[in-house]
């Protein structure tokens, strides 16, 4: 302020330019938008985990002709039937294991245990895995996942009716 009380010309501009703004408008810059999305995207491409492929059962497929006969002492059968608590396991006519829905780990654990004492005295020998059609084919798989970790390689599948 002056002396008289004025208020001088630059404090009035200062003072004026509280009053209202000259608004700009700046725009919307894209640029930092699709370097901050393309960052984002590569991002997420090289942490992501995709599902691994699943492995095929290793099957041989023989030349057709007449097949060796085996004798039935020399094969080692395994039978997985339906029941109402889940299904029944069955090593060459054996007691059979059962086989419950939600823990089959511990009955495939006393299943690999038989048939671990079935080859002791047979050596490896031919399996068939006789299965109901009323059977679950994880379970199926299961049981054969089993036998082959056993080095049972000779495993055909047989349906019971």
């Amino acid at each position: 302020m002056d002396s008289d009380g004025n208020i001088s010309g630059f404090h009035q501009k200062v003072m004026a330019g509280f009053g209202h703004r000259n608004r700009v408008s700046m725009g919307l810059r894209m640029t930092p938008m699709i370097d901050v999305i393309f960052l984002l995207l590569t991002f997420f491409v090289m942490t992501a985990k995709f599902q691994e492929p699943e492995q095929l059962l290793p099957v041989i497929v023989g030349k057709t002709g007449p097949h060796p006969i085996v004798a039935p002492d020399t094969l080692l059968t395994v039978f997985v039937k339906a029941d109402p608590s889940g299904c029944l396991l069955q090593v060459n006519n054996r007691p059979a294991i059962r086989l419950f829905d939600g823990n089959p780990q511990e009955s495939l654990l006393v299943l690999a245990r038989k048939v671990r004492q079935e080859l002791e005295t047979t050596g490896p020998v031919p399996v068939e895995l006789y299965y109901d059609d009323a059977i679950s084919w994880d379970i199926v798989v299961k049981v054969y996942d089993v036998l082959y970790a056993l080095g049972l390689q000779n495993i055909t599948f047989r349906i019971e009716e």
